[in-house]
């Protein structure tokens, strides 16, 4: 059976995917996924062919709940709880320490987790910071996760994780904060709600705007799905989000050094950090 998505087509829907995202595709590695979803959207939407489906996608989606669709079925959101945990000890043992000393009393110090996916990574950083124990006790923390796919937020807020999730946890801390619950876990009840899920797009300036100043910003394997002009664009808005001296965290595949040169890198013990 024949896809109502032809390959010339696929062009024209790659095209427009990353003019509203920054997401590039590749007709090789995601056509048949691509088609797979237009194909069910188009039964779902009573809609006749494919031309119908992208004439609904740019012009009748004034609230932009396809493009939602859209962004939910070709995302990657794979992740487990203390995923390269070295930078998470970073910020808990040096960064937020160094923040704490300097930083009015006053003011919070505030952390993005930018894709955060189901929640694993933010809720990784609040495991840490609780753990350190110190700077919490003394100052406001505020964590914030967004992400473009608007399931794995509302994944997030329920903060239910199967073994495998929870599998690089050290056993105390994961007696600690989370409950069994049927063949996964629950975190426990003070846990949920601290963190502030949002549905963000990157390449929202106005909605990054409305997020406020951050003091560090963890973006892990997001960058790698972009082209060169797309990662300098959502580099130069995390460097405008963050607060002077505030930090910016990678992938291990990643480096800001290749994309801009705003930032100074630093080494904390064996993590590459960048700090504006």
């Amino acid at each position: 059976m024949a896809y109502a998505l032809s390959k010339d087509n696929f062009t024209k829907m790659s095209e427009f995917i990353y003019r509203k995202s920054g997401i590039y595709l590749e007709e090789e590695k995601h056509y048949d996924k691509l088609a797979k979803f237009i194909d069910s959207r188009i039964n779902t939407l009573g809609l006749d062919n494919f031309r119908r489906y992208f004439f609904k996608l740019r012009f009748e989606d004034k609230e932009g709940d396809e493009f939602q669709e859209l962004m939910n079925a070709i995302t990657v959101n794979e992740t487990y709880f203390f995923r390269e945990v070295n930078q998470f000890e970073v910020l808990a043992n040096h960064i937020l320490p160094s923040l704490h000393k300097v930083k009015p009393k006053n003011e919070p110090i505030r952390i993005l987790s930018s894709p955060c996916s189901t929640g694993e990574e933010p809720y990784s950083i609040i495991l840490h910071i609780l753990q350190e124990g110190t700077v919490v006790e003394e100052r406001d923390i505020e964590v914030v996760g967004i992400d473009i796919d608007s399931t794995v937020i509302e994944k997030a807020k329920k903060s239910q994780y199967t073994s495998r999730s929870v599998h690089a946890i050290p056993k105390p801390i994961l007696n600690r904060w989370f409950k069994k619950k049927g063949m996964g876990y629950s975190l426990v009840d003070d846990l949920i709600g601290v963190v502030d899920f949002q549905v963000v797009n990157v390449f929202d300036k106005a909605a990054m705007r409305k997020l406020g100043k951050f003091d560090v910003i963890f973006s892990r394997n997001m960058m790698i799905y972009f082209d060169d002009a797309s990662r300098k664009e959502v580099a130069m808005t995390f460097y405008d989000l963050l607060n002077p001296g505030g930090y910016v965290l990678l992938g291990h595949a990643e480096y800001m050094s290749r994309i801009v040169s705003v930032f100074n890198a630093k080494k904390i013990d064996t993590t590459l950090v960048y700090q504006k």
